[in-house]
């Protein structure tokens, strides 16, 4: 009698095990959000600040007063965020920050709960153009008539791979420059010097261009020096 009270009273155990599991009420999952990411402009000088804005949605309504965080990219690596700016009434952010290569920024999503899903954007590619610039030229005749043309080219932050510099002269009546040589700047523990000769006859006026590389770096041009 005593077994049969006991399998009895498991079987009950385990019914009310299973009603009280059936009872408990299902997690909800978290409610999807979209977010969208534009930048104001996506060429720009260095230094240059851009806009970079976007809304948060959940069920084409906007969610409003949460955080977004904005952090540059380049290539695969995203830094920390540049900026966090919290969605208006109508789930619309904007910040403004400063790139300082060429990259794109993405936006993230982060909730603080379980009751919305994490979201987020990126804006298109924003090319940036570093400086360049001459930060001294001359040129001197020796005494075999041979000009001597030097000076120095700056790089602020980023440096390309090869710096050509084109010396060019301009005789009185003409209408363009003339290359007299190209040569490949160099550091010099300080800055980046170059130096060429060439034996051009008579007065004329001459600088030293840098042409640039597209999409990366500006094109700079010295003073113009004359040399009689």
């Amino acid at each position: 009698m005593s077994r049969f009270i006991a399998r009895f009273t498991a079987g009950l155990a385990a019914a009310a095990a299973v009603l009280t599991l059936g009872a408990l009420p299902a997690s909800a999952d978290p409610a999807g959000t979209q977010l969208s990411a534009r930048a104001s402009s996506t060429r720009v000088d260095a230094g240059t600040p851009i806009t970079i804005s976007g809304r948060l949605t959940s069920a084409a309504k906007p969610v409003a007063g949460v955080t977004v965080g904005i952090a540059y990219c380049t290539d695969d690596f995203c830094g920390e965020f540049d900026a966090q700016p919290v969605t208006d009434a109508d789930g619309r952010y904007r910040a403004t920050v400063t790139p300082v290569r060429s990259g794109h920024y993405r936006a993230d999503f982060l909730p603080a709960d379980e009751t919305l899903a994490p979201a987020n954007a990126s804006t298109a590619d924003v090319v940036v153009i570093q400086p360049a610039e001459f930060t001294s030229f001359t040129a001197t005749r020796a005494a075999d008539g041979t000009v001597t043309a030097s000076g120095t080219l700056g790089f602020p932050r980023f440096t390309p791979p090869a710096i050509p510099v084109r010396i060019e002269y301009r005789t009185a009546g003409s209408a363009c420059w003339t290359t007299a040589a190209t040569v490949d700047a160099q550091w010099t523990g300080s800055a980046f010097g170059f130096s060429a000769a060439a034996p051009v006859p008579g007065p004329a006026r001459w600088r030293a261009v840098y042409a640039g590389v597209p999409d990366q770096f500006r094109s700079a041009t010295s003073q113009a020096v004359f040399v009689r």
